[in-house]
């Protein structure tokens, strides 16, 4: 999924499927980017009307927000009163679900418009409604932690719906209160724009750091390239990836050595942009008695720091079939040395075969058909256009890239860029493990447990993509299909477990070396990351000069110990999906039981209950496991064409 939106997923309130719609009979159409929304058949498009009829019903409703938060904040010095704590839960997240609609409202009128002014002031209103809604609002924490465990006690015997649908988010508050100052302490944390307390995800708003980041990224003047046809043309960080992925090795070493070049330039800058963010983590942790950074922004999800470590150490320990698999690629490749622009280019024959909406629309249930009957009804009904849930195809000025997002009561929203090729199709069954990821937990959960946390945000996603990957495989038609296939598989391994596992690797280094008072320089963490690099892809990778710099451009290390969820969720999902995969009814049932878990128990019981122990190394030794063999089966797939490879073009 593209963005953090489609890691903060909500979803339908009732526990049935969603209701069978006929199938669509939008007529046939032919994805074209350039094309005004207006060409795009409205069947293909996403239906807002349940989250509100029309802009001036929008309009109405932000009108309304202060009132409704002034009722909220009329509760402020009553929640001792078990009644009043109750009613003030009620009303509280009954009006965060009425401010949830107006942001995601919002976000889905401009993300189909991004030129458009209105719509992005529409956007930038209802972000401000949030946040002024969550700060009115942050009594309720404050006097559910000056109650002691004989009044909690109480008020939970006193009021039974206190018990039944809010005792996991009052005991998930209180579980933390010894991290929580007073109340002169706590203001002068909000001032220094401390989060570790937001109950939106901690990411959602940039810190001031990542906005002098983005500024200073999307300032620097980059330089022209020669593309393919031998044109000159801007480089941006937009068409970035598409010269890095070139097939003429002259373009996509240009594009990466110029871009890294002119990150170089400006290496200082950027160390002190993110230096600033590391050290603002680790004044917020330890002011709140945390022995780490890591510790205090685990803490949120009720994460041990072992996980972390041991997916590090893990990951670590099995880097010899990413070994194997970049000497392969250098092999394929016909390459005398493999650099970190040729790790993106294809490294065997892409397979055009077009996929067109209708036909995703069969693949995917037909992939998944091992979650059982109910899992597929729902799939299918969202799947399909009339349902309102999807908006399928790219139009001009939409933004780029995938989400699932939603809100309380009302079904999901999936964006795509439907293409007709197979990266649409496995974006698409992405995209629908989140949502029928809430759509499942909404229809058992309570509002107050409903969402799920960001540690098990990929796991429903990455194991859809293993199913029908393994669907596709078995129904390939040529060793060339087969041979494909792999590669994409071992990909998203190589960039979603091992590369983020780099990441994860170096924000922890950076972290520990200033938590033991050592200065964060640019020339620090040019060697940290370049080190990594060479431990993680080995031997056959040849460093360039500037490679080291990667790290400057890279967004994620401003949020705040967040890359490892990709990682450990990627191998969380390949476990879980090889049992169901195979039929095992318990381990299917386990499965769904943590979907429909929301946030009911903590993350990780939650996936120790569906069959992945992350405190063990076992799932990730698993992933090692199937990166290897998978690397074995493309290995005796290509051989008769490794052995006569193409002379490489210098």
């Amino acid at each position: 999924m593209s963005g953090l939106i489609a890691l903060t997923t909500l979803a339908m309130l009732t526990t049935a499927a969603p209701p069978a719609t006929k199938a669509s009979a939008t007529p046939a159409y032919v994805p074209d980017a350039n094309l005004e929304r207006s060409k795009v058949p409205d069947g293909y498009k996403w239906k807002l009307a349940p989250l509100f009829a029309d802009d001036a019903a929008f309009e109405a409703a932000l009108v309304a927000a202060p009132a409704a938060r002034a009722k909220v904040a009329a509760f402020k010095g009553k929640l001792a009163d078990p009644k009043a704590l109750r009613e003030c839960l009620d009303l509280y997240f009954a009006t965060r679900r009425d401010v949830n609609r107006l942001t995601l409202y919002s976000n889905l009128r401009f993300d189909s418009d991004q030129k458009n002014e209105k719509l992005q002031a529409m956007s930038d209103r209802a972000l401000a409604a949030m946040n002024e809604f969550m700060g009115a609002t942050t009594f309720i924490r404050q006097e559910v932690l000056k109650l002691d465990d004989a009044a909690m006690t109480a008020a939970l015997a006193k009021e039974p719906k206190l018990a039944s649908d809010y005792k996991v988010y009052l005991t998930d508050i209180r579980r933390r209160r010894a991290h929580v100052l007073g109340e002169e302490a706590e203001r002068v944390l909000a001032l220094a724009k401390d989060n570790l307390w937001a109950e939106i995800d901690l990411n959602e708003i940039p810190s001031d750091h990542e906005k002098v980041f983005n500024a200073v990224l999307s300032d620097i003047p980059l330089p022209k390239i020669t593309d393919e046809a031998g044109k000159e043309v801007q480089l941006t960080l937009a068409n970035y990836p598409k010269y890095r992925a070139s097939k003429d090795r002259k373009v996509r070493q240009e594009a990466v050595e110029k871009l890294f070049g002119t990150l170089k330039q400006y290496q200082h800058a950027f160390a002190g942009t993110l230096s600033g963010q590391v050290n603002l983590n680790v004044f917020s942790a330890r002011a709140r008695g945390y022995d780490s950074a890591l510790a205090a922004y685990l803490d949120k999800d009720d994460i041990s720091p072992a996980v972390y470590k041991n997916l590090v150490d893990t990951v670590r320990k099995n880097v010899a079939p990413l070994h194997r698999y970049v000497a392969l690629r250098k092999k394929l490749l016909g390459l005398p040395d493999l650099h970190i622009y040729d790790l993106y280019t294809p490294m065997v024959a892409s397979v055009k075969e077009e996929i067109p909406y209708s036909k995703a629309m069969e693949l995917i249930p037909a992939a998944l058909a091992p979650l059982g009957p109910d899992y597929v009804k729902a799939l299918k009904a969202g799947l399909d256009p009339a349902s309102g849930w999807i908006d399928v195809y790219p139009n001009k000025d939409k933004d780029s890239g995938a989400f699932s997002s939603s809100v309380y009561g009302i079904h999901p929203f999936v964006k795509m860029n439907y293409m007709d090729d197979l990266d649409g199709l496995s974006t698409l069954a992405h995209e629908y493990g989140h949502a029928l990821h809430s759509h499942l937990s909404y229809g058992v959960q309570p509002i107050a447990t409903a969402n799920y946390s960001m540690f098990v945000a990929e796991i429903a996603s990455t194991f859809n993509e293993k199913l029908l990957n393994d669907h596709m495989v078995k129904a390939a038609k040529s060793k060339e299909e087969r041979l494909y296939l792999l590669n994409k598989s071992v990909e998203s391994i190589r960039t979603t477990i091992y590369r983020q596992t780099l990441f994860a690797e170096f924000e922890l280094a950076l972290h520990t070396a200033a938590e033991k008072g050592e200065p964060l320089t640019a020339e620090f963490m040019n060697k940290t990351y370049a080190d990594l690099l060479k431990a993680y892809y080995g031997p056959d990778l040849t460093l360039g000069a500037n490679d080291d710099i990667e790290w400057a451009y890279i967004p994620h290390f401003y949020y705040k110990y967040y890359v490892f969820v990709y990682a450990t969720g990627l191998c969380s999902g390949l476990a879980l999906a090889e049992k169901v995969g195979k039929g095992d009814a318990k381990a299917r049932d386990a499965y769904l039981g943590m979907l429909k878990g929301g946030s009911s128990k903590p993350p990780l019981e939650l996936l120790k209950g569906a069959g992945a122990d992350l405190t063990r190394p076992d799932v990730i030794e698993a992933a090692a496991k199937l990166l290897d063999s998978t690397v074995a089966e493309m290995e005796k797939l290509a051989a008769p064409a490794a052995a006569a490879p193409a002379p490489a073009k210098k």
